[in-house]
This record gives structure tokens, sequence and C-alpha cells, in this order.
């Protein structure tokens, strides 16, 4: 269990409608901060699991749990939420599903053949100018999405492997994908790997003062280009040595625009609206997306996460097979049907 992990025990011990009732970790290590973290918060240590990597499967066979929350290396996440659906538990997982598509296959339908939900989660888009953006898109105030614009760190990008170390790149994949209303009625259709010339933001240091400052510049990047059933465009161009903070987003529709760097919103024939960033919860990001988990959770089983989850998360698989193929148009599975 890294940061990310403890991250999440720390917000669901204060959740309302989450008891932990255990915690499997066979790193020593890691497993004295998970206890500490119980005790920070004045609370009993639950049961706990650290026999082995494989200990995972005692813990599920536990009755007094509904959930998990897969926090391991992105490599056994397949298996683990595999046998935890297997076992009727719902699954909250980090960015990567799986490593290929057939195994992306397997968890939507092993997810639908279970009723258990499959959610993917994803803080980092629910940060304030994304759920500003998203609530103007939603109340039409934008008119219809034409382009989306984002940096994402995918191997096919930046020239590492799938098999070495996969960065979570799933967001902006996620918002992205919630902008533009992706589900069985507007699907992504294809991708391909491209170079092209374009704008994008990196991170250089003031001459005069030496702090970093972001600045817009243009040139050849590498590109995940997807195309939509509603004839919609999204880039996501490598942000390899951009600020890591900056999402690069920039979004056309046809009665606006917005890039967020700007932290404002143009309307059609309006002067430019500063979008409002303020975030309401006490516990930030992270409480939201566990927060939105629980609700999923409760959801009725033809609602399910998992399709979702699967379009976003193989979007950095079906990238490696484009690039491998020198730039080839990949037909998007549509794990919608």
């Amino acid at each position: 269990m890294g940061e990310w992990g403890q991250q999440y025990l720390r917000t669901a011990l204060l959740h309302k409608d989450i008891a932990v009732h255990a915690v499997c970790e066979h790193d020593t290590a890691a497993l004295q901060q998970a206890k500490q973290i119980f005790r920070s918060a004045g609370m009993a240590l639950p049961a706990l699991y650290n026999e082995g990597a494989t200990d995972y499967t005692k813990l599920l066979t536990r009755r007094d749990i509904d959930a998990v929350i897969i926090a391991t290396p992105w490599q056994t996440h397949y298996e683990i939420a595999k046998a935890a659906l297997l076992a009727g538990k719902h699954v909250a997982c980090g960015a990567i599903m799986g490593s290929t598509v057939e195994e992306h296959w397997d968890i939507v339908n092993t997810s639908k053949q279970t009723g258990k939900q499959y959610v993917t989660l994803d803080e980092l888009s629910y940060r304030p100018e994304l759920m500003a953006i998203t609530s103007l898109v939603k109340e039409g105030k934008l008119g219809e999405l034409q382009t989306i614009h984002a940096g994402a760190d995918y191997a096919a990008l930046n020239n590492t492997t799938i098999s070495g170390t996969q960065p979570y790149p799933v967001y902006p994949a996620a918002a992205t994908a919630d902008l533009l209303g992706i589900s069985a009625t507007n699907q992504y259709i294809s991708l391909s790997v491209q170079e092209r010339q374009q704008s994008y933001v990196i991170s250089k240091a003031d001459p005069k003062t030496g702090k970093p400052q972001l600045i817009i510049t243009n040139g050849l990047v590498n590109s995940i280009s997807l195309g939509t059933s509603n004839n919609q465009s999204v880039l996501f161009q490598s942000n390899f040595n951009t600020h890591s903070f900056s999402t690069g987003f920039w979004l056309q529709a046809t009665g606006g625009h917005w890039t967020d760097l700007s932290k404002s919103v143009q309307i059609t024939g309006e002067h430019a609206a500063h979008l409002n960033l303020n975030s309401n919860h006490p516990q930030g990001n992270i409480a939201l997306a566990l927060h939105d988990f629980v609700n999923k959770v409760r959801q009725p089983t033809e609602q399910l996460a998992v399709c979702a989850a699967a379009t976003n998360s193989v979007i950095g698989t079906l990238a490696g097979l484009s690039a491998a193929q020198n730039g080839a148009t990949i037909q998007f599975p549509d794990f919608y049907s």
C-alpha cells in the first residue's frame, strides 16, 4: 500500500457509510504505516492479512466485506479484481484495469456476470475547474463539443514499454469521457498514434527569478488521436517534461472554448467568464471519488460502471498496438454492447 492507497484508507475511515473490516498488505513497512493510520484515527485495528502476495484470497472469503479497494502495483490489478468480482465483491481500483484488450474484456464480462461494480478511483477528475467546465457543458452553455486536447503520460507517447514502468494515464481520459458523454450512445470508434505539429504546455524557469513558469509553445508532439461516433475528436498529447499539475486541457465547442491554464471560459458573443474553482468538500478530490464509488455500489445492477472504466483504461493498450504498427488506426472495442 503506497501513498495513494494510504490516502484512500485515511479518507475511508472518515466516511460515514464505510467500515474498514480488513487490510491485506504483505510489505512490513507498508503494513506498519497502515496500522498507524488506524491509530491516528483513534480506531481499532481491523483484521490483517500479511502472509504473502496471495493472502488477499483469504480476505475475499469474508462475508462481512461488500467491496474492496485495490491499491497494488498495476500489474496485479487484473488478477485481484477478477478474483474479487467472482467472490461477490464490488471493486474500486487504480487507473489500469489490465495489460491486454482481452483482460479488459474479461473484467467487463465478469462484472456483468456477477452484477458487481468495477469502478476506477480517479480523484484527479474531481479537480474544481474540471467539475466547473463539466457543469457548463452538461447545461448546454457551450453548445456541442467538437474537440478536446489534453496532456497524458502514456507509454506509447514517451517511448516506454508496456512491460516496463507503466504510468497512470487514465486521467485525463476519464475527465474527457465525462465531458463528451462517452456511453453506449456516443462511443470511441477509432484510435491512432500520430506525431503532429501542435501547441503544448511546458514548464520553464523564469530567466530573472529562476522560478518555474508555464508557457505555451509549438512543435511536433506525439499524440493519441480518438474519434467518436458523434464525430468529435480527441487528442491526448504526451505531457512528458511538462508541469506535473497541468493537464494541458483545451476544449472547443460550437458555443465557446476553454483552456485550463487561463482558468476562464469564452462563450461565443460574451466576455470570458472566470470559472468558480472553489471546492465545497472539506476532504477534497479523494473524498469525492470515494463517495462516488459508494453511490455507484448502490446503483441498480443494470447501471454498471465497468464499461466506462474499461473504455478509459484500454486507451493505453490500444495506443501501444497502434505505435507498434507505425500509427495504424485501431478499431475501438465496444464494451457497452
